[in-house]
């Protein structure tokens, strides 16, 4: 059952998405048809928070965001760990305001709180996708979207516990320079016999510092069936040329329930 409803919620997905593609070849670039390289928009990126961008690939093309490398550690004093190698993001622009992403965690160290390894290998699989409903191509200050998502916890699609859910990212132009941006989410969380709904909130704030820099600050809050977690994440991106970029970032957390993270990133497109 748990197997079906994720199928289900995918095939869904794809019908609609396949249905909104072929109605878009005859107005303008689509996956068969991409969009030049002159007018593509500003490289946008879902990370190195975890505020989503509401802009979507450009029709046609590819791009990639992933940690090179990520350390975590769980919530509590002495806790496990989790130190993950080459997890990204690969993206393909579907249409004007449809895409596709496939989350892959290529490798993982899992450890005890002594650190000392007690597992390692592949980690989920997930496929998402975006839906961006305006602000897409500029011109408003405001632009907002869909994220449907299924992640199937086991790595193999076809054996696996799923976890599902959709987010919805907003962004704001406070300025020419800054920008505001909040995502509520809500996640259906596999527990071995049902679903537990799970909901969490951002908001950031960021843009340049100096030169090619930017920065980023945000405020995080999960509400799961447990204790609520709360975390204040913070990074820097810089733009290596206008479709390449680089990051450092972490997620501290706030109380005991939440965990921190440490991560160094990379994102292009093509």
């Amino acid at each position: 059952m748990k197997q079906l409803r994720a199928r289900l919620f995918l095939l869904t997905m794809l019908a609609v998405i396949q249905t909104h593609v072929y109605s878009q070849k005859q107005k303008g670039y689509h996956l068969f048809n991409p969009a030049p390289q002159d007018i593509m928009r500003e490289f946008s990126i879902d990370r190195p928070d975890v505020t989503e961008s509401p802009i979507t690939v450009d029709a046609g093309h590819f791009q990639f965001e992933g940690d090179l490398i990520k350390w975590t550690k769980a919530s509590g004093g002495r806790a496990a760990r989790s130190i993950a190698f080459f997890n990204g993001l690969y993206k393909m622009g579907l249409s004007h305001s449809w895409d596709i992403h496939i989350g892959i965690e290529l490798y993982n160290i899992y450890q005890n709180p002594d650190a000392e390894k007690v597992d390692e290998g592949y980690g989920t699989t997930t496929v998402r996708f975006k839906h961006n409903f305006w602000g897409n191509d500029g011109g408003t200050k405001t632009a907002f979207g869909i994220i449907p998502y299924a992640t199937f916890t086991a790595g193999n699609p076809f054996d696996s516990d799923v976890n599902f859910g959709f987010g919805f990212p907003f962004s704001y132009a406070l300025n020419e320079d800054y920008d505001l941006g909040a995502q509520p989410q809500l996640d259906f969380i596999y527990n071995g016999i049902d679903y537990e709904l799970s909901y969490f909130q951002t908001v950031v704030i960021g843009g340049p510092v100096v030169g090619n820099l930017d920065f980023y600050l945000e405020g995080l809050a999960v509400f799961p069936k447990g204790d609520a977690q709360f975390l204040a994440d913070g990074g820097l991106i810089y733009n290596v040329t206008r479709n390449v970029k680089v990051d450092v970032a972490a997620n501290v957390g706030l109380n005991k329930p939440a965990p921190t993270r440490v991560y160094i990133g990379l994102s292009f497109r093509i």
